[in-house]
């Protein structure tokens, strides 16, 4: 009986076409968000809770005199869409591997508080209910956003829509 028979060829064939087929195909788009109660959107698979929306608007916030119930509503709103715009951003820096080095997030931070000495710089973070944390984590999501190849994608995609 010969090793090479055409049944067992077109076997073979058939299999090598499969996976060929099957390793072609569009990676499977991300599991939705989970969706809670607090959360006012989602982008790729993350949610953005009221917790998000909240600490960005309490990181923007200069700390005076609180806005009005209606003009806080349209504050975080814009807060939310910047949000998302950030995300989707964030999202294509995750599938490029971009990321920020610690560095560059120190040396931000560093910035920020260059002025202010360092106990009313925790006492401004404490009125705002944020931790040192908080502050890192928006200053590394700014880093990414603004980084050139992020921009120069984004604005090419703007062109095509």
């Amino acid at each position: 009986m010969p090793l090479f028979t055409t049944d067992r060829v077109l076997r073979a064939a058939l299999v090598a076409a499969v996976c060929v087929i099957a390793s072609c195909r569009q990676p499977a788009p991300l599991p939705p968000a989970p969706v809670s109660p607090d959360t006012w959107a989602a982008v790729d698979g993350k949610a953005i809770t009221k917790d998000d929306v909240e600490k960005a608007f309490r990181r923007a916030s200069n700390g005076t005199q609180p806005p009005s119930e209606e003009e806080a509503l349209t504050a975080k709103l814009s807060v939310l869409e910047e949000l998302i715009a950030e995300e989707v951003l964030l999202s294509k820096a995750r599938t490029l591997k971009i990321e920020v080095p610690d560095s560059d997030v120190e040396t931000a931070y560093g910035n920020a508080k260059k002025y202010i000495a360092d106990d009313q710089f925790q006492q401004e973070l404490s009125k705002r209910n944020l931790t040192v944390a908080d502050m890192r984590d928006g200053l590394r999501r700014q880093l990414l956003t603004q980084n050139p190849l992020l921009s120069a994608l984004s604005q090419v995609a703007q062109q095509r829509q």
